[in-house]
């Protein structure tokens, strides 16, 4: 039976982990900015994120890198929808 090495950190890719661990950041910042209620800097953060989390997933090529970028992009996107629903997205000025 084969067992996975932890990670396979050894097949990490720098732009591929750049970008997953980018997209985390931006969505960690992002959900903070929320929080101390400047909600469209979060918000811009957090789309942010949700891009460099999308083509981090489009073109990683080993499991690990995928589950960095699903939570960073899951960070990212939870900063996003915060920011928007709490004000960062308004159309009345």
């Amino acid at each position: 039976m084969h067992a996975p090495a932890v990670l396979h950190l050894e097949d990490t890719h720098r732009l591929d982990l750049f970008l997953a661990l980018s997209a985390l950041g931006l969505g960690v910042v992002g959900l903070a900015l929320v929080g101390l209620d400047l909600e469209r800097a979060g918000m811009f953060l957090g789309a942010a994120g949700v891009f460099a989390g999308l083509w981090g997933q489009l073109i990683s090529r080993t499991r690990a890198e995928r589950f960095a970028d699903v939570i960073g992009l899951v960070s990212a996107a939870l900063a996003f929808a915060l920011g928007a629903a709490l004000g960062g997205l308004s159309f009345n000025g």
